[in-house]
This record gives structure tokens, sequence and C-alpha cells, in this order.
């Protein structure tokens, strides 16, 4: 988007600060080039008094070829001068662009439609589920590597949706693989979960083996630091739902080939004896075990005795 291009207003809605942050970076560098900020962008809190920022969106930028005013945390600024930015908004500077943060852009308002007519509001809530993965995807795709939307979908679920800490695993795993074009579930067991402790794989592979003492030992290292005991779940849930998709892709006449994730191929066969040894129930019982552990974590349960007894559960015969 050109700098000519630009709207005079944007309006970021939602909760995470990560995206928040980067697409007001990336207004405020389309909008002014390289100018200098400390000449052309202003920054209001919550308490920004309104022809305070009139005034600024009314002054001609100084070197640059907008001005661009930011007001923060703008939910009490928008509820209290509704009518004027509507007014403002019929007529807005053509040298300038207002940045509303807002937690809550509802579209049942009259401003919210004048701000339609010539502004952008930009979706800033934290992805989740399906969306997670494809947001990595796209994190990867950015600096010219693939993911699969599996292997994403178990980083995800080993670090959390907190989109600050995945941007910066996808940056290192980006960098580990070098000119290689794919990341794969080994580069996140080396990159992402060695600096953790064990490898965090090794309690699945333990988990699809059936082989209890070693899924136990895979687990109390894992558990270093409070917290842990959810990436652990995580990846544990990621791990069945593979199971359950592949089950269900069986059930509807899918070829081993065609109904197993991706992985690698000396793990297919171990992944493939867990499905017939377990069966579709079994591995619907496995996965209300673990929600029942994850309820239990939630109200006080002891993390490690809960995830030792949920993992011997899941290795049981």
């Amino acid at each position: 988007m050109a700098a000519e291009t630009v709207k005079p207003l944007y309006v970021l809605h939602g909760e995470d600060g990560f995206l928040r942050d980067h697409h007001r970076a990336q207004i405020v560098e389309r909008a002014i080039g390289s100018a200098d900020p400390q000449l052309c962008v202003s920054v209001f809190d919550a308490q920004a008094e309104l022809a305070a920022v009139l005034d600024e969106l009314r002054t001609l930028p100084f070197l640059a070829p907008r001005r661009v005013v930011i007001v923060r945390d703008a939910d009490d600024f928008v509820a209290a001068h509704r009518e004027e930015l509507e007014r403002y908004l019929q007529e807005p500077c053509p040298s300038a662009t207002l940045v509303l943060l807002v937690a809550a852009w509802p579209s049942n308002t009259r401003l919210y439609k004048v701000a339609a007519k010539v502004g952008g509001a930009i979706d800033c809530s934290s992805p989740q589920g399906g969306q997670l993965s494809r947001w990595l995807v796209q994190a990867a795709a950015k600096r010219g590597k693939k993911i699969d939307p599996d292997v994403a979908e178990g980083l995800a679920d080993w670090i959390g949706n907190d989109l600050s800490a995945l941007d910066g695993e996808m940056e290192k795993l980006s960098l580990y693989v070098g000119p290689r074009a794919t990341i794969t579930l080994e580069d996140i067991s080396a990159v992402v979960t060695a600096t953790s402790g064990p490898v965090a794989f090794a309690l699945t592979n333990a988990i699809t083996a059936g082989d209890a003492k070693a899924a136990l030992e895979a687990l109390g290292g894992m558990l270093r630091v409070r917290g842990d005991e959810f990436k652990v779940l995580g990846t544990i849930g990621w791990h069945l739902r593979r199971a359950m998709a592949t089950c269900q892709k069986l059930r509807k006449g899918a070829s081993k080939d065609q109904a197993l994730p991706r992985m690698p191929y000396q793990q297919q066969h171990a992944f493939m004896d867990m499905i017939a040894r377990r069966g579709p129930r079994r591995i619907m019982r496995d996965v209300r075990l673990a929600m029942r552990a994850d309820l239990a974590m939630k109200t006080g349960a002891q993390s490690p005795m809960t995830l030792e007894k949920l993992v011997v559960g899941l290795c049981r015969s």
C-alpha cells in the first residue's frame, strides 16, 4: 500500500498485543515512509482530550507525507466522543491518519458505519485452533519457509497461543533449517523443545508405543517450571487429535497412506500399530481422559500426579 492510499482512519480491535503492535507499526511505516516518526507521529493514552487529538490531526506534517495520530486503549475515548468523531470522519484531514486501538468495535453503531466508508478495521483478536495453525503457516511463508498445518498445530499446542512467543520460535526455526525449504516436526523437537529439557515428542512416541515407563521418564524431564504442565497437556492433546483424525479417515475408506498424518517414516508403523491396538472407541476414551485431566488441573489437582495417571492410562492396553 503506497503512502497516497493510506486511509484517514484505522481501528485495531481485539486483545492481542502482538497483532496490535504489528499492524500499528505497519500502518505508521506505510503512512510516513522514511520520515522521522518523532516529527510526524503523536501518541495519546486513554485520557486523551478530543481537542488535542483533533489539533494534531489538523497540523500539517513536517518533512513527511502524512501525520499519524494514535490513541491507545481508546474504548472510553470513542464512547465519550462518538458524535464528534462521526463529524470529523465526514470530512477527515487529507494529510493525517487516526489510529484507534480498542478492545471492541461493535458493528451496530453509526460510528462503525461512518468509519467503514473512509477507514479500515483490523481484527487483532488472538487466533484459535485452526486459525492459529494457519497463522503459523503464514508466518513461515513470510520467511520463505513451508510448514505442514499438522506440524504447525503441534508447535501451537506446545507453545500456546502467545503470538509473540510463536513468532520468535518461527524465527529460530527458519534460521535453524537454513536453505532447506520445509520446517519439520524434527526441527521443532530439536529447536523449540530441547531448550526445556528432553525432546517433548519423546513423550508422544512413548505413548504411541504403549511404553508407560518411557513415557513417565519423558514426562518427568519435561516438568521443569510452573506452566510446563499445560504445555505437556497440549502436546498430548495434539497427539490424540491426530489419532482421532486418522481413525475417522480410515472409517471413511481412506487408505493407510491417505489416513496417516505427516510424520517421519520410521514412526508411521508404530502410529498405525497404536491405532489398530486401541481402536476408535479406546482413542475416544483417551480424549475424555485428557479432558478430565485438564479440568482437574484447572480446579486445583496436583499437576504431576494428574499427568502421571493420564500418561499411564494412555499407555495401558
